[in-house]
């Protein structure tokens, strides 16, 4: 059934066309991630569809109920949550989403970004709309959160759209991609990954078409140019006054008209040429960080590390070492002291008890959440050029990898957005010759191209490096350690996140196989209270014995 009907949309903002005469029947079932860099209209798209914003030209016809989760969420801070949020009571999504039992009866003003957006989530899946409208979801969100997410949305099967730069997301729970991009928007019927494999075949073939009317082109012309010349040559044959060549001067010059002929059919075949425009692709080349090869073996080493805020334990008995190379993710739910970590680490906090070694050669750069450490004066090649020693060159081809092109590096810090700023931040890291880089959430306000071109930088960069993500797709690439923070404790795993997955599997089977036989004990014991009951309380009996069977079925079956 259609949900959504689209026709003709067009919409500009300040002279720039975000995209135009885009039409689109939207269906139940159709599960659709929006992607494209930022600024590019994809919450703008949201926005026309739910009416909060009128179109340049078109229309948008919605045929069900729709809920939406905006980007930002602005709650009366006095208000109880229970009075802003429609949850009803008791609600089985609110305890799946791992929420504080006494939320409900919290004022708003004590929630984190997490929170807030899983009531919101909560609030929409009770309402039971047909269909679901989501921008950015996972902010705010820990790894564990984002699951829940993916879980919950697996379930719904109406109409869903979602604006999201996390790629294990989209390849989760996305059926279909629209990209807006450049102003245009195109349609991809599949998950992000087949979306990210169909573009790089169009680049390619558009490459081929273009290399094709170039190379044709230019053939022509050649031609062209070729035919000319015969022409005038001929002509001037046919112009010589010799007595004996009035026959000669005919036959030269219905030559010459003829060469001329084929000439003007050439141009004509060029003007009737297909004309290809070269492909726009962003610039990428490999980015050196500027390190020492002679490292240390060991930069960081804990020795029964611990830390708590008054009686708020974070962790303890922690010992770790940071090897030169090591690349660390450093996984953990919202709130269990990834951050704090960190800032032990640069001795912005001291560790509450244990001790804390770093090699006198670490040179430590820091990407913290917040990014204030910029100027906002200075323009943005002012502040990556700063003290490093590298040209304006080498400074400025930094920045075109990073994208930004031709006069953006002119741009004041001031009127950088949040995404902008980490760029520009981990251009002074690369030039800054640092030997460890500490990261905390490097993703965040960044889209798919800008994480693609750190992924790729900090593939190259041959220091240590640990940062903190809840982007599973850039752990994916980048982290060869996963430490995890949980249970008042640091859990090491010597290896990639695919290695991490596996062995947290492993442990989750093993959780289920003790639940399977703590079931059976129940099954066994129901049964011999079976052989003794009385007929009024068989029944009782019979049922409880057949649901313990059911779910010991289950159980089993997700082991297999």
């Amino acid at each position: 059934m259609i949900t959504i009907r689209i026709r003709d949309l067009s919409k500009s903002y300040k002279n720039r066309v975000l995209f135009e005469n885009f039409s689109m029947d939207i269906y139940t079932g159709d599960r659709i991630g929006i992607v494209g860099p930022n600024g590019a209209g994809k919450t703008t798209l949201l926005k026309l569809l739910i009416g909060d914003l009128e179109p340049d030209k078109g229309y948008v016809e919605i045929f069900s109920k729709i809920g939406y989760l905006p980007q930002d969420l602005t709650l009366p801070e006095d208000a109880l949550v229970k009075e802003y949020f429609k949850i009803p009571e008791p609600s089985s999504i609110l305890r799946r989403m791992n929420l504080r039992k006494d939320i409900l009866d919290s004022p708003c003003r004590t929630l984190s970004g997490g929170e807030k957006i899983k009531l919101k989530l909560i609030e929409i899946l009770e309402d039971k709309p047909s269909i679901i409208i989501l921008d950015e979801p996972t902010n705010h969100l820990d790894m564990k959160g984002i699951e829940t997410l993916e879980e919950e949305l697996d379930k719904f099967d109406g109409t869903l759209l979602i604006v999201s730069h996390d790629r294990f997301l989209l390849d989760k729970v996305a059926n279909k991609v629209i990209e807006i991009y450049r102003g245009k928007i195109g349609i991809y019927k599949g998950n992000y990954t087949y979306y990210s494999e169909k573009k790089k075949e169009e680049l390619k073939k558009a490459w081929k078409e273009y290399e094709d009317y170039i190379n044709e082109r230019k053939r022509l012309e050649e031609a062209s140019r070729r035919a000319k010349e015969r022409s005038m040559s001929t002509g001037r044959v046919n112009e010589r006054k010799d007595s004996f060549c009035r026959y000669g001067k005919d036959f030269y010059g219905k030559k010459a008209s003829k060469i001329a002929k084929v000439g003007k059919s050439i141009e004509k075949r060029i003007e009737r040429l297909e004309v290809k425009e070269k492909p726009f692709e962003e610039q990428h080349i490999k980015i050196d960080f500027s390190t020492s090869d002679k490292n240390p073996d060991t930069i960081i080493q804990c020795k029964d590390l611990a830390k708590s805020f008054g009686d708020k334990l974070l962790f303890k008995n922690v010992n770790l070492s940071v090897k030169n190379g090591q690349k660390i993710a450093l996984l953990g739910n919202n709130g269990v002291g990834k951050t704090t970590l960190l800032r032990i680490f640069l001795g912005k906090e001291p560790p509450t008890t244990g001790s804390i070694w770093i090699s006198q050669s670490a040179k430590i750069g820091y990407l913290e959440q917040e990014i204030n450490l910029l100027n906002p004066e200075n323009t943005v090649i002012d502040e990556v050029k700063g003290d490093a020693k590298s040209d304006i060159t080498t400074v400025r081809t930094l920045l075109g990898c990073l994208l930004f092109i031709e006069d953006e590096v002119l741009k004041p810090i001031k009127s950088l957005s949040m995404g902008e700023k980490v760029r520009v931040t981990l251009a002074k890291l690369i030039l800054g010759g640092f030997n460890i880089l500490l990261m905390d959430e490097p993703t965040n306000f960044l889209d798919i191209n800008s994480r693609e071109v750190i992924e790729e930088a900090l593939k190259w960069y041959r220091g240590s490096l640990i940062f903190v993500s809840h982007d599973r797709y850039f752990v994916s690439k980048i982290a060869n350690t996963i430490w995890e923070i949980e249970n008042c404790g640091i859990t090491v795993y010597p290896g990639d996140y695919e290695y991490y997955s596996f062995k947290k599997s492993r442990l989750k089977d093993g959780d289920i196989k003790d639940k399977i036989l703590l079931l059976e004990v129940q099954l066994s014991k129901i049964s011999s209270e079976l052989d003794g009951a009385k007929d009024t309380e068989k029944e009782e009996l019979n049922k409880s014995f057949l649901e313990l069977v059911k779910e010991i079925n289950r159980l089993k079956a997700m082991i297999r």
